[in-house]
């Protein structure tokens, strides 16, 4: 095979990785919303916060967020969660590691982490975040909610 030819087609492999990357890069962290979402139950996700269970939700919304121990985004989106609640007292953010939470994975079908759930104030799916979550998808969750 002609050198031209191999390099037609490591430069042709190339582009195709480039497309999808961006194409992927654009969609993560965006809010999809679910339709018919199911209730979370907090005893089945066994989250703690402040070295306490989390027993209830959010008064408007809560940020359920899925995290493993090797993600360095999930600590930003973390953060990013964290001065959100500091500033809005209605928000809840819950953080789960599913590093040894499998279980929890599969059920939630959490193929990324950090993926976010976005939860009314009953605990009803309305949407989900894969990837870090960007502030202006943040603020569009929270306008979509109302006392």
């Amino acid at each position: 095979m002609p050198i031209e030819t191999k390099f037609a087609i490591v430069a042709g492999l190339v582009l195709i990785v480039a497309i999808v990357g961006l194409i992927w890069k654009a969609r993560t962290g965006r809010s999809k919303q679910v339709a018919g979402g199911e209730i979370i139950d907090l005893r089945e996700i066994g989250a703690t916060k402040n070295g306490q269970p989390v027993t209830k939700f959010g008064e408007r919304v809560t940020f359920l967020q899925f995290s493993s121990e090797m993600c360095t985004q999930c600590k930003q989106t973390a953060r990013l969660f964290h001065e959100l609640e500091e500033h809005t007292p209605d928000v809840l953010h819950i953080e789960v590691d599913i590093t040894n939470r499998l279980d929890l994975a599969s059920k939630f079908n959490i193929l990324q982490t950090p993926t976010t759930l976005v939860l009314d104030h009953n605990g009803r799916i309305t949407s989900r975040i894969g990837g870090a979550a960007k502030p202006e998808t943040i603020q569009d969750e929270l306008g979509s909610f109302h006392i």
